[in-house]
């Protein structure tokens, strides 16, 4: 079998984290891999030196056909069994319509609820388009329970849609420096407290309101620190400023650190006392699933996939999206109950070790390319 996974970026997010997953158990078993993504990128690189081929189409917009027919031409010439897509709308539709001109069945992995755009000609577009080309796909996937019901309100067949949690593997998340090492790197004191977000810098992020609930936490603990870990992705650099600036205008600056992209992050997140994510969107997030696993107490916004992983009060705090002042008092308390913190992240733990694990995902994704295949060969 041969498979062709295309990606939303070439960048490091989420998805990519899980199609690596994938990629690497199907070479293992002895399975052939190509990678396609609209742009390079940190993932891509790494893709590239494990040696995986990787292929440039500018999946850029959901109308521009020429991306389908170079798709198709693509997976002939590669003699393509199988197409995964871990993308949005704008390579979703012609990745699904030049795999149905190549013949070659595909699958769509949807890792957050799908967003269309907001002028009203497009979006009508664009959600037609997308529902159709779904007809074309032998499967997608749904990350969350949440996302599932996304795609059945958007008219999508039940029969349609696997629910495939993502996993993570305890032995990948295993820190290579101590939190000590980070605080020494950093220069932050032995008695700082440490508090970080990890994610794309976007609006859907939470990163400003992040920011805000910091500034009404440091006038309660002067100590706190507050790390926000990612790269703009999509404004070159512009959203970025625009954080940089808030802290700035709030005064808070020398407490907040831009770290940008970090290979180690889960260094990171291993040094924080707690972890917060308070996005507007998610599917299952990848970050919060880690964070768990390093035994660190969440707190998260109350969207998508999230309230299936964090569970209120037993392995974090859940909020309301936009809520600054619900932020702020979710970090004061796990501030002022170290305890309760710790039990929290160790009942994290478990729940990653019960429920999200990555040989359940793998194993679950891998039958289904099998049951597909075979299925195509007449073998089913």
């Amino acid at each position: 079998m041969k498979v062709a996974h295309v990606i939303v970026g070439g960048e490091v997010s989420g998805g990519q984290i899980v199609c690596q997953s994938i990629v690497e158990a199907l070479q293992a078993r002895g399975d052939g891999v190509i990678v396609i993504s609209p742009t390079p990128g940190a993932f891509a690189d790494r893709m590239q030196a494990q040696g995986i081929p990787v292929f440039f189409i500018p999946f850029a917009k959901s109308y521009h056909m020429q991306n389908a027919f170079s798709f198709a031409a693509l997976l002939r010439r590669e003699k393509i069994d199988l197409v995964h897509t871990h993308a949005m709308v704008t390579a979703n539709i012609p990745a699904r319509l030049g795999a149905f001109w190549a013949g070659v069945p595909v699958i769509s992995h949807i890792h957050i609820p799908n967003y269309f755009s907001k002028g009203p000609l497009i979006r009508l577009y664009q959600k037609a388009f997308d529902t159709i080309t779904s007809a074309f796909c032998a499967r997608l996937i749904a990350v969350s329970e949440s996302v599932r019901r996304a795609l059945l309100c958007q008219g999508i067949s039940q029969k349609q849609i696997t629910l495939i949690y993502n996993g993570i593997c305890p032995d990948k998340t295993i820190p290579q420096r101590t939190r000590a090492d980070v605080f020494h790197e950093f220069g932050l004191t032995p008695s700082t407290k440490l508090i970080g977000t990890v994610g794309r810098l976007c609006p859907v992020k939470g990163q400003q309101e992040f920011i805000l609930a910091a500034k009404r936490v440091l006038s309660r603990f002067p100590q706190a620190r507050f790390f926000i870990v990612g790269k703009d992705l999509e404004t070159g650099g512009r959203y970025e400023q625009y954080l940089r600036e808030l802290t700035r205008a709030e005064g808070i600056d020398a407490s907040c650190v831009f770290t940008g992209y970090r290979s180690d992050v889960l260094d990171l997140v291993n040094a924080f006392d707690f972890f917060v994510l308070p996005s507007y969107t998610e599917g299952l997030p990848i970050t919060i699933l880690e964070a768990m696993a390093l035994k660190k107490a969440v707190i998260a916004t109350r969207v998508g996939g999230v309230p299936e992983i964090v569970v209120d009060q037993e392995t974090g705090l859940c909020i309301k999206p936009g809520d600054i002042s619900g932020l702020e008092e979710a970090m004061a308390y796990l501030l002022t109950h170290e305890e309760k913190a710790g039990e929290m992240g160790r009942r994290g733990h478990e729940r990653i070790q019960r429920y999200f694990l990555e040989e359940k995902m793998l194993n679950e994704v891998l039958a289904l390319y099998d049951q597909i295949i075979n299925k195509t060969r007449g073998l089913a």
